[in-house]
């Protein structure tokens, strides 16, 4: 039954506009019990990212699908990733640099100017309980239906800590936090179709031009080429999340982190 229903719905694709496809592909993960494809449905949403370029990598293709939507948009930076070893340059010119990266990679995502927290790079483990209270005087002025940041287990200390930090923050608990993966796959339950603005992520992830002279950015899309195996059978590219309740979210986290995470 559930093979006839996929590829009844995947004979229909070239008669359905994009729309309708969209809901149909929707209804076929539900069906199938894996993680859910869809665009969000929020409103107002609040992108928290630890450097410059985890904005994009995690969420830029999903942000600008929403942009497009004319979705209320606010993106926050932890750092200001100066700390990134960038030959010929001293921190306060990778900072710089790296911030106009941001502006630019906004640009192109039609979201609005990037906020910089100015925390250390490579040192929010240190720093929870300041992170935290920034998140929550955000939260408390934005009042997004949804946040999205690395998830609790991202595999670097950085992630880790901002994702704790959104944990101890003062955030409704019917708020939506979306944890995003970059440097470790996430227990996924929400897929989002990059389709129509796969150029546009690829494009603002350009933009990002210190990093790119230090490593190949380019290799953490492969990631999202890879999460298309999970929602339409190898096509094209998705972003994955972990998509959690805060009230949720926040026990997880408590089972989760360890003592180098925890607020002082």
């Amino acid at each position: 039954m559930q093979r006839t229903f996929n590829r009844t719905l995947h004979s229909l694709r070239p008669l359905v506009p994009p729309v309708g496809w969209e809901v149909l592909q929707t209804m076929q993960s539900y069906s199938r019990g894996g993680p859910l494809v869809s665009t969000p449905p929020h409103r107002r949403v609040l992108v928290l990212s630890p450097h410059p370029d985890d904005e994009v990598i995690g969420c830029g293709g999903t942000t600008a699908l929403l942009a497009m939507r004319g979705v209320a948009l606010r993106t926050v930076i932890a750092t200001s990733g100066q700390n990134l070893p960038v030959p010929n340059l001293v921190p306060a010119e990778v900072a710089k640099a790296r911030r106009d990266d941001a502006q630019r990679a906004a640009s192109v995502l039609g979201t609005p100017p990037p906020v910089f927290l100015g925390f250390e790079d490579g040192s929010l483990r240190g720093s929870v309980r300041g992170l935290s209270a920034a998140i929550s005087e955000h939260v408390e002025d934005f009042r997004p239906d949804a946040i999205y940041a690395p998830w609790l287990l991202d595999a670097h200390p950085d992630h880790q800590a901002l994702a704790a930090a959104v944990a101890h923050a003062t955030v409704p608990t019917e708020t939506e936090v979306w944890g995003y993966e970059i440097w470790a796959g996430v227990p996924v339950n929400r897929l989002v179709d990059l389709k129509t603005v796969w150029d546009i992520k690829e494009r603002a992830m350009d933009e990002h031009r210190i990093p790119a002279s230090v490593f190949e950015t380019a290799g953490h899309l492969a990631l999202n080429r890879w999460r298309s195996i999970h929602g339409s059978g190898g096509a094209g590219h998705m972003e994955a999340f972990l998509a959690l309740h805060h009230s949720t979210y926040r026990l997880l986290a408590r089972g989760l982190e360890g003592p180098s995470v925890q607020p002082e």
